[in-house]
């Protein structure tokens, strides 16, 4: 049973690499946080400045996970998620750009009960 989970943990291993090195070999930069700062300037007019919305039928951004975000991104670009706002807002987006603003929203720390949006 040992041999066939240490077979089966290479096989993972191995996997892995090849992923890393094709993303890689395939020109995918990781995603920039410092630029999805910038990148999400506009996000700020509903979302807040620091992902903390003020309005209560605005999702807050800040402390989300990466992948749903990017997930959400993703959607709201391809269309298979609507909302007239944002299908708009992220359709000339690339892909690299909606990679960093979600990259910056899941590093920016969840400030309870305050929110730098309307300040």
């Amino acid at each position: 049973m040992r041999r066939k989970f240490a077979v089966f943990a290479a096989i993972l291993v191995v996997l892995g690499i090849i992923v890393v090195f094709a993303a890689a070999s395939a020109g995918v930069a990781p995603p920039d946080p410092a630029a999805g700062k910038v990148e999400s300037v506009m996000c700020a007019t509903c979302h807040g400045a620091d992902g903390m919305s003020a309005a209560t039928d605005v999702p807050n951004l800040a402390g989300q996970h990466y992948e749903y975000l990017i997930e959400q991104l993703i959607a709201f670009k391809e269309g298979t998620r609507r909302s007239g706002v944002m299908n708009e807002m992220v359709r000339p987006m690339s892909l690299a750009q909606l990679r960093n603003v979600a990259a910056y929203y899941s590093t920016v720390p969840v400030t309870v009960g305050t929110s730098n949006a309307r300040q």
